[in-house]
């Protein structure tokens, strides 16, 4: 069955709207880049002003490296949403597209939707590694006196979460196969001694 040239360009134009997601992945990159410098301002704030914002009445160490490890959270996500928007790019609008073209590393090339996938089902992971650091000082660090019970839960509930995830992302194996050097698409040679 053949296309017409209405439904051929229907559908090549059906490509586009994946533009969209690829500037709202870059805009976001721009507004996480830009949380994460904030972050990292913060964080010399308390540390080197008079009169810092505090974090929640922790000690000025502690709020330190709290803002910290949220710019890096901030930074990871960014650079996830650049890569995002990248491989969205790369896979839909144009399927030629070649990093090496434009100047940019090998690793941001996506060859298929399974890479972006992985790529954000780590970065959750990550993101909530960085989150349990953060309560676990909150929790520990504050002088709030005893720890209830619901600190406790909340306190658990993250690594937890953490295994959990990790262990689908190994079960589910999301990431894709290796690229082989030899070309797949070539018939597989026989042996000398084979019939």
């Amino acid at each position: 069955m053949k296309f017409n040239r209405v439904e051929k360009f229907f559908f090549m134009a059906t490509r586009l709207f994946t533009l969209v997601a690829v500037a709202a992945s870059l805009g976001g990159a721009l507004l996480m880049f830009y949380l994460g410098a904030e972050n990292t301002f913060n964080a010399f704030a308390h540390q080197f002003t008079t009169s810092p914002k505090p974090v929640e009445g922790l000690p000025d160490d502690e709020a330190t490296v709290i803002s910290l490890m949220v710019a890096l959270d901030n930074f990871l996500i960014g650079v996830v949403l650049l890569f995002f928007g990248y491989g969205v790019y790369g896979l839909f609008v144009r399927p030629d597209f070649n990093s090496r073209d434009l100047g940019l590393p090998e690793w941001l090339h996506v060859d298929q939707i399974g890479q972006l996938k992985q790529t954000l089902a780590e970065v959750i992971v990550v993101v909530l590694f960085v989150l349990f650091l953060r309560v676990a000082l909150q929790t520990f660090q504050s002088g709030a006196g005893a720890i209830t019970l619901a600190d406790v839960g909340r306190f658990l509930m993250l690594p937890l979460a953490i295994v959990l995830l990790a262990a689908a992302l190994r079960l589910v194996e999301l990431h894709p196969k290796p690229r082989s050097k030899r070309n797949d698409s070539a018939p597989p040679t026989k042996s000398a001694g084979g019939s």
